[in-house]
This record gives structure tokens, C-alpha cells and sequence, in this order.
């Protein structure tokens, strides 16, 4: 054993450019695996821990659309049920839209966003808490006092100070005390459920009495949430819940549900699962490509022993021998590149943990070191390259002696498709078929070098491929969106209101209103097949010369009809012309609401890539009982008027919650989405790295398998650059290969992943499939143009090539 690691390190030290290179290769591939996987790791425990501390609901009751019950009277009616010693605690919160100024001295910010009012007696708030990040916690001589916490979210976005002074609707100014963080809020959703809307939309909590007096609405709650006693049986509380409620509060539509039931603890932990098949499709790619890169290692090591293997079998040395030189050199290699491995992980986890920190701000982070995940990135990296490497062993020493004692170009023209390629006519001087012949003479190498080039392409349309999608979804949502009008202004009421109400007619007649139109939007949800979808239901009139969603497929309906998007179709697996139950609120009395499902007919598909929007015309309005009432204004800005000037000008005005342009749901999902695949750089720059190391290896292997070759050519009076003209040229034809295979499979594996992976962990979004140029020619630029270029790193060991010793055949 000791005779054989001498040698095998003999060997490592020959090809030490090439060993570094498939060692570090394997180290990306393990190493991000590890890295990436840590990160589930860390995700779970963090959000358990976060959601633990801060008490996140069992059940939580949310009062339909524009419903408001007595505070006391809810409490009462929770802790009326027969298995009330199961709640361990219940408090009424009262929540309510609003819009934020939160301007500086260099900056306007105005954005419309929610008043959640929170019960601080005791030091609560004890259900779904609100952790102080920065300032201090809200206390109990807080209440009734114009202070609250700002969402840190929203605060870091714009790099506001601990603690300051905003004012929202009605002209209340607020003292924010300092920065919170709330369960339902550790992913902030906008107006239209918009993921990561931090830069449009604004928190704030505040003590109970301050909301009600805000809203007002004196002792007044539209929400409640209860924690349970450990063992309480959840469905049979929620069950009494329910029947209380309804037999108290007829009137009154109340949903009733879990922690699954609130979108971002959903999000938050479902996400992980997804992401984490996500990481693990790069990362056995980025293997696969190591494993292609030690395969033609080995077989170039291989090649360069076969006369030693031959003389060693013609001694009578058994095969099995001879193989553990070759098989202990790629052990080494593979063991090196985990070793590399180990390194590659702890720096992608520090990175992927410094990116999620700041991407998703919790109130607990926990980065513990994942022996168990870096155990299997390192079996991976070590087991996938070495067992590549027992292929060429096995054929190596099954040879006959005499065959393996064979030089040249004769070792590899013995068997296989070799023999038929070497016959194919190709055109040109001799110098000009070599590179071609190179190609075709060797195919089970060159479909090795092929394949591991096609690796990395793979996964770098696969990665980038993504971003690029995500981008062209988005402009088609932007697309859409401004068809017409395109700096209109959404301008929400904090309650329904007659259309010739006083607060409707100051929005119409404000002299920055050019052209002003009320409509309803109401959240609903949509069912089918056995799927449900949430949904923003907009009634407004389908025909407006102001806006009017784009429909296809119109077909008209006997009763009532919906327009719903294309993804909501595919989902849903409807068509136009078939009906589904839409649950949506219903007025029952002036203030009062409540759920109920009808039937209605898709009259058409809208191509907005969001699925939870939806549309119906004025005239099924009677179906909530809301009609000639209003909750959303539609104002296009008068000629020569800006956006700011709107927003700062109906910003106080009577009724008014929020003022928020068109674009800004838009703009924020491109925020959201540029910030979440921000992600991805640290994959995407290992990718880029892993290319042009099989570049450099490919060129590298090349050269050593050519030696002879070249000091012929040398020998005979050929020039260095005819020399390196050839490599280049015959790194150019791999390099094509490589690259049209890389970006077929890439393509698939895109048209895969937005099929597939993606609708699991953003369904909301139906995202097209979609390559940008600038992608097909960074994958070309790196698979033909660095792969054709690389062998002009070895023009310095082809000039100082020693001729005599090189054409030596055994020393």
C-alpha cells in the first residue's frame, strides 16, 4: 500500500493543474449542496423558534369586509364555548386600512397600508405579539395614546430612524416608538396580496383604544385570534367557535381558521421544502458536470498507463492490481475535492445566511453547523466522481496486452464507433482535418468533455433561465396593466360609500382628478374541480374607456359572470362557459356582512400572470346587495397633473385610506422578485465558475493527450500558432457540442422547473417560460467562445516544450 500511495501521489503531482481543477470542480458541486441545504436547516428551526416566541395564533377569526362587532361581546362569545378551559388566551384586535405619510426631509413617502390595533394591557399584546427590533415594546400606559410600532420592514426599506412621527389617514399623527415585528407580518403582503411589498405598504401597530378611536369605531373589533392549551383539541374549538359565533352574530360573516390560514406563516414554511428541491437539481448538476470532469481525468490517466498496464499483464501482474493505481488516484482526487468541499460549504452558508437575515428580518435567527447535511454533500462529492472513474479502470485492464502496449492514434482506433468516424470525409489540408479528426477519433472521450460542458450550460440556462422568466412575467403583468391610462390612481375608501356620496364627489371634483370612476373590490375566493383560489374581486364596468381588463375568449352568461385570469383557469381547469362557486362578502344590513357562495360563469380569461385577481361587471353588482356603493375610486390624473400630486393631494381627504398608482403593484412584484432572486447570484457565480474550470481542464487534458502530437508537428516544422490554431479549433467544435447540448437540455430543464417546481411555491403567479438573448449568449460565450480560447493557456508550455524528451515513448 505504501508502494501505491507514493505512486498514485506521483501521479497527482504530474497533473496537479488538472487535479486542482476536478478537486475544486467536485468542491463547488458538494460545497453548495451543503451550503444550500443548511440554509433549510436554518429556515425551519428559525421560523419555529420566531413563530414560538411571539405567540403565534391556534385560531384566528376575521369578520367579513366592512363588519365591526363589540370588542367585549366577541371576547365573551370565544370564551362562552363549552371547551373553554382548552383557550389559553384570547384577545380582539381591530385592523384597518389606512395610508401612511412617512416623509422625510429628503424623501416623500406616502403608501397606503394597515392600523392593527392590539391589546398591550399586562404587557401584551400575549397573542401573535409584536417584538420591539429597535425602540421599545408598546406598554400598557400606551393605550389611548397616539403611539405605536412601525413594521421594521418597512423602516429598513427606507432607512428610517428607531423611532420618529408619521401620519396617517384622518390627519392622525403618530409617534412610533420603534420597529416591530408581528407573525403575520414576518412576510408583508400589500393591498392585492403583492409578495414582499415592504416598499409599498406600512404596518403599524398601535393599543387597541388608539385603532378604535383612529377608525371611529369606540369599543369596537373586526378580528380576534386565541391561542390554545397544549393538547387542545383545534378542530373541536374551532367547531364551537363557528357555532357560537353564528348564533350570536347572524348577521355577521366570520372566517374562522388556523396558522395555515395566514399567508405568510404558509409562504414562510412551505417555501422551504420547494426551495430546497430547487437547490438540489443544481447541485447533483454541478456533481453530474464533476463527475463528467473526473471521468475523462481518469481516462486521461488512464490512456497515458496503458503500456504499463499492458507490460504489467504480459509480467502476469493480476488486473485487479493494476487497477488500484488509477482507481487510488481518483479516490485522492475525489477526497481532495470534498475536503475543498467543506470550505466551498461554510462560505456559501455564511453568504446564504447573510442573505436571508436581511431578506427575511425574524426575531429569532438560528445558524447552527449542519454535520448531518455536510455528511451527505460530502458522500455525494465523493462518491459520484469516483464512481465515474471505475468505467475506464474496468475497460483499461480487460484489454489483451498486446493492444494495450499500442501507441498513438492506433489506442484508440481499435473498437467501437472510432473505426466508422475515422472514415467520414472532411474537406481541407492536413492541418485543417486534424482538429475535426481529433474530434472524431476519440468519441467516447470527446462525449465525456461534451457531456461536462452540457453540465454546466445546463445549469446555467436552468438558473439564469429562471430570472429571465420571472422578468418577462412581470412585463407582461406591467403590459397589461397599463393598456391604457397608465399613471390612473387606485384610491381606497376606509369603508362602502354611496357612488354620490360627499366622499366620492371630493374625489371626483378634486382638481388633480382628470377622470374618475367607482368600483367595488372585495375579497373572494374561487372553487372548482376541487381547487381553491383567492382572489381580488373587482366589479367595475368591463367596457370603461379609462381601463378595462383585456379579455379573450368573451362568451356571454344568463346570469351572473366572472372574468378570472388564465393561471386561475389552468388551476381552477376551467374554461369559458363553465361555472364555479365564488364565496365573496354579501351586505346583510348598513354595516353589516357576511360570506356566501354563488354560482357564476366564466364569461372570459384576462392574461394578467396573477392568479388571485378577478373581474365582474357592474351589472351583477346585486349579487353582494352593494350596488351605487363604492370602496375603490379609480382616478386618472388631470392633464399636466403628476402621481406625487395626486396622492399628496387626496392623502386627508375625507373616507380616503390609501392612494397607491397603478404601477405600484406592479413595481412592487419586481422589487420583490429582483429581491428574492438576488438569492441566486451565489448559485449563479458557482455556476459561471464551474464552466470555465471544465473550460480550462478540457484544454488542459487536451494539451498533455496531444504532447506527442505536437512535438511531432514541431519536429517537422509547424509553427506554434498552426499548433494552437488546431486546439482552438477543435476546442471550438467541443465547445459546440457542449453548448447546443447544454442549452436544449437547459431549456427543458426551464420549461421543467416553471411547469413544475415553480407553481408549488408561488402559485399566485403563472409565470412564462422565457430565455432572454443576453442568456443564450453569455451560455455561448462561455461553452464555445472560453472553451475554444483555453487551450491559449498552455501556449507557454508548448513553447518551452522539450521535443527530444517528448517524443521519447518509455523513459
Amino acid at each position: 500500500m505504501r508502494l501505491w500511495l507514493r505512486w498514485s501521489w506521483r501521479d497527482l503531482r504530474s497533473r496537479w493543474v488538472q487535479v486542482a481543477a476536478i478537486a475544486f470542480i467536485i468542491a463547488l458541486g458538494s460545497g453548495i449542496y451543503s451550503g444550500l441545504s443548511s440554509t433549510s436547516e436554518w429556515r425551519q428551526v428559525s421560523y419555529d423558534a420566531s413563530f414560538a416566541r411571539l405567540h403565534m395564533y391556534d385560531l384566528h377569526a376575521d369578520l367579513a369586509e366592512g363588519a365591526f362587532l363589540d370588542a367585549t361581546a366577541l371576547v365573551d362569545a370565544a370564551r362562552s364555548i363549552p371547551h373553554a378551559d382548552a383557550i389559553e388566551a384570547v384577545e380582539p384586535r381591530l385592523v384597518t386600512s389606512t395610508q401612511v405619510d412617512a416623509s422625510t426631509n429628503g424623501e416623500t413617502i406616502l403608501v397606503p397600508g394597515r392600523i392593527v390595533g392590539v391589546d398591550v394591557t399586562d404587557g401584551g399584546p400575549h397573542v401573535n405579539g409584536v417584538s420591539a427590533a429597535k425602540g421599545r415594546p408598546l406598554e400598557a400606559s400606551d393605550a389611548g395614546t397616539d403611539v405605536g410600532l412601525l413594521d421594521r420592514h418597512f423602516a429598513d426599506y427606507y432607512d428610517l430612524p428607531d423611532t420618529g412621527r408619521i401620519e396617517v389617514s384622518g390627519g392622525t399623527t403618530l409617534d412610533y416608538v420603534g420597529q416591530g415585528l408581528s407573525p403575520e407580518y414576518f412576510l408583508i403582503t400589500g393591498e392585492r396580496n403583492s409578495l414582499l411589498a415592504e416598499a409599498n405598504y406600512a404596518v403599524v401597530f398601535v393599543p387597541l383604544e388608539t385603532a378604535q378611536r383612529i377608525a371611529g369605531r369606540p369599543g369596537a373589533a373586526n378580528d380576534l385570534v386565541v391561542t390554545l392549551a397544549p393538547g387542545a383539541d383545534r378542530s373541536a374549538v374551532r367547531a364551537e367557535l363557528e357555532a357560537v359565533f353564528a348564533a350570536r352574530f347572524p348577521d355577521v360573516g366570520v372566517e374562522l381558521n388556523g396558522p395555515r390560514g395566514d399567508f405568510a406563516y404558509r409562504y414562510l414554511y412551505d417555501d422551504i421544502e420547494g426551495d430546497q428541491r430547487f437547490y438540489n437539481i443544481f447541485a447533483v448538476l454541478i456533481l453530474a458536470g464533476a463527475a463528467f470532469a473526473a471521468f475523462n481525468l481518469t481516462g486521461r490517466i488512464v490512456e497515458a498507463q496503458r503500456r504499463e498496464i499492458g507490460i504489467g499483464m504480459a509480467l502476469g501482474v493480476p488486473a485487479r492490481r493494476l487497477a488500484v493505481r488509477p482507481l487510488l488516484v481518483a479516490l485522492e482526487v475525489a477526497l481532495l475535492g470534498v475536503v475543498f468541499g467543506v470550505g466551498v460549504g461554510l462560505v456559501v452558508a455564511a453568504l446564504m445566511g447573510s442573505v436571508l437575515e436581511g431578506f427575511f428580518p425574524l426575531p429569532v435567527w438560528r445558524f447552527p453547523f449542519q454535520l448531518g447535511v455536510f455528511a451527505r454533500g460530502a458522500a455525494l462529492g465523493l462518491f459520484l466522481p469516483f464512481l465515474a472513474t471505475l468505467y475506464p479502470v474496468w475497460r483499461a485492464v480487460r484489454v489483451t496486452p498486446v493492444t494495450a502496449i499500442r501507441t498513438g492514434f492506433l489506442a484508440t482506433q481499435s473498437s467501437g464507433l472510432a473505426p466508422a468516424l475515422g472514415r467520414i470525409p472532411i474537406p481541407g489540408r492536413t492541418t485543417a482535418q486534424l482538429p475535426f479528426r481529433n474530434v472524431l477519433r476519440a468519441p467516447r472521450r470527446t462525449l465525456m468533455t461534451v457531456l461536462g460542458i452540457a453540465a454546466a450550460i445546463t445549469v446555467l440556462v436552468g438558473l439564469v433561465g429562471i430570472i429571465d422568466s420571472f422578468l418577462a412575467t412581470i412585463d407582461e403583468a406591467d403590459a397589461e396593466s397599463s393598456t391604457s391610462s397608465p399613471d390612473r390612481v387606485n384610491v381606497s375608501l376606509d369603508s362602502f360609500y354611496p357612488t354620490d356620496s360627499d366622499e366620492v364627489r371630493a374625489i371626483a371634483d378634486a382638481p388633480v382628478t382628470g377622470a374618475a370612476e367607482a368600483t367595488l373590490e372585495l375579497p373572494s375566493t374561487m372553487r372548482a374541480n376541487g381547487t381553491e383560489v383567492e382572489t381580488l374581486l373587482e366589479v367595475r364596468d368591463l367596457d370603461s374607456p379609462l381601463w378595462a381588463p383585456t379579455i379573450s375568449d368573451r362568451t356571454e352568461a344568463t346570469g351572473p359572470g366572472v372574468v378570472i385570469t388564465e393561471t386561475a383557469a389552468d388551476d381552477l381547469a376551467v374554461e369559458p362557459g363553465d361555472r364555479i362557486t365564488l364565496r365573496h362578502p354579501r351586505r346583510e344590513g348598513a354595516t353589516s356582512y357576511r360570506f356566501v357562495d354563488s354560482r357564476v360563469t366564466v364569461i372570459g380569461l384576462n392574461p394578467f400572470p396573477i392568479r388571485n385577481v378577478a373581474f365582474m361587471g357592474l351589472a351583477d353588482a346585486g349579487l353582494t346587495n352593494l350596488e351605487g356603493l363604492t370602496n375603490l375610486v379609480v382616478v386618472d390624473p388631470a392633464p399636466g397633473t403628476s402621481v406625487d400630486e395626486v396622492k399628496q393631494a387626496l392623502f386627508g381627504q375625507p373616507g380616503v385610506a390609501s392612494v397607491q398608482p397603478i404601477s405600484a403593484f406592479v413595481d412592487t412584484i419586481r422589487d420583490a422578485l429582483e429581491d428574492a432572486l438576488a438569492i441566486l447570484v451565489v448559485v449563479e457565480g458557482a455556476v459561471l465558475l464551474l464552466a470555465l474550470l471544465i473550460a480550462f481542464n478540457s484544454a488542459s487534458i487536451n494539451a498533455d493527450e496531444r504532447a506527442r502530437e505536437h512535438a511531432t508537428m514541431f519536429a517537422f516544422g509547424l509553427r506554434l500558432r498552426t499548433v494552437l490554431r488546431m486546439a482552438t479549433t477543435e476546442g471550438a467544435v467541443i465547445g459546440v457540442l457542449g453548448t447546443g447540448v447544454g442549452l436544449g437540455a437547459g431549456w427543458l430543464l426551464l420549461s421543467w422547473l416553471v411547469r413544475s417546481l415553480i407553481p408549488e411555491t408561488l402559485p399566485d403567479i403563472g409565470i412564462v417560460t422565457f430565455l432572454a438573448p443576453s442568456t443564450v449568449l453569455t451560455a455561448v460565450g462561455l461553452g464555445v467562445i472560453a472553451v475554444a480560447l483555453a487551450p491559449l493557456l498552455t501556449s507557454r508550455k508548448l513553447r518551452r516544450m522539450d521535443i527530444p524528451s517528448t517524443l521519447r515513448v518509455m523513459e
